[in-house]
């Protein structure tokens, strides 16, 4: 997720775990812990833009990783909050919690955690919320603004910040329905137009939980599509992409060409542009306004060939329309076809 939900998260958890103990330093010391798994973002400024991707969500992102770091830090803050009636283990259970609340709420988005490591290198995904969604993280927010003004020891403290995660919640259980009743839509178009599919997947599109982007896997290529849960005609339009996998050929080996296929978990075609450069895109993002523009470019593209262009490329969409018509043309997607 991004930093702001991982930040109001945090405070959440500190504030139900903290608050009645250490006022509203509860709520610095959960937003600091939820938002420590994201320091492998470091990795951009020491190594290449490929190795980077892979390493973010891995060791940091792990169930090891809380586990190590959690005593260290329990201990930290038992020695400095001693005149508090906190004991070590209780610490030890907050920054333990707190930790993998990070990690279990990245599974749901589609990059992919790598919550086993170094003991598997497995990423898992459910794909079920999109990694920046306003409606998850505003109920958080609000409590978050409102606990900021509120006195610490007022007697509603304790019901705002329940209401923000609960109602969070609630909207995370939505989710993760409406991805199986995608799901089973994606299914019924896959026979009835009689795509013979190895697997496939669904995910939704920026910021919304409404309109999804699905992908259908071939041995040859992918079929891709958008399908608006308000969509009145549910025959989802596909577009054929080839894999183009001999265009890789030229490369081999190469590290980079192994963990970007990795971090794609599969998903992943190459192309080639009229300037003879060569690109791996990682369709499990989409395309760019692909809702409106069918022909519009991939949102994680790596060039092969000039390697210095991919750290624009990493950090940056390059969007074929401004950003206001990309979203306004979204919410009309949204609405249905």
């Amino acid at each position: 997720m991004d930093s702001i939900t991982h930040i109001v998260l945090g405070a959440a958890i500190g504030e139900a775990m903290l608050g009645r103990k250490i006022g509203k330093k509860g709520m610095l010391w959960g937003a600091v812990a939820n938002s420590l798994p994201d320091i492998d973002v470091a990795a951009n400024f020491f190594t290449d833009p490929a190795t980077a991707l892979v390493f973010h969500r891995g060791i940091t992102h792990s169930f090891f990783f809380a586990l190590l770091l959690s005593p260290l830090l329990a201990y930290l803050f038992y020695r400095q909050h001693l005149k508090h009636p906190i004991s070590f283990k209780y610490w030890l259970l907050f920054f333990i919690v707190t930790i993998v609340a990070h990690d279990v709420i990245d599974v749901f988005t589609a990059y992919g955690t790598g919550l086993l490591e170094p003991f598997s290198h497995q990423r898992f995904s459910t794909n079920s919320i999109f990694v920046a969604d306003p409606i998850y993280t505003l109920p958080l927010f609000i409590s978050f603004v409102v606990l900021l003004i509120l006195k610490k020891k007022s007697s509603r403290r304790k019901i705002i910040n329940r209401a923000g995660i609960l109602l969070s919640l609630i909207y995370l259980a939505f989710t993760f329905i409406n991805k199986l009743n995608v799901d089973e839509m994606m299914k019924q178009n896959i026979g009835a137009q009689k795509i013979n599919c190895n697997s496939f997947m669904t995910t939704p599109s920026p910021l919304n939980n409404i309109l999804w982007y699905v992908i259908a896997k071939t041995d040859s290529g992918y079929y891709t599509g958008y399908y608006s849960i308000f969509d009145s005609d549910k025959k989802i339009k596909f577009r054929y992409f080839p894999r183009n996998e001999n265009l890789i050929d030229y490369f081999s080996p190469d590290p980079i060409i192994d963990k970007l296929k990795f971090f794609s978990n599969g998903f992943y075609c190459v192309s080639k542009k009229d300037n003879d450069e060569i690109y791996f895109n990682d369709l499990r993002f989409g395309q760019a306004a692909g809702w409106a523009r069918p022909d519009s470019r991939f949102v994680f593209s790596y060039n092969l060939k000039n390697v210095t262009d991919n750290l624009v490329v990493m950090r940056r969409t390059k969007l074929d329309v401004s950003w206001s018509e990309a979203f306004k043309s979204l919410l009309k997607r949204m609405k249905g076809n």
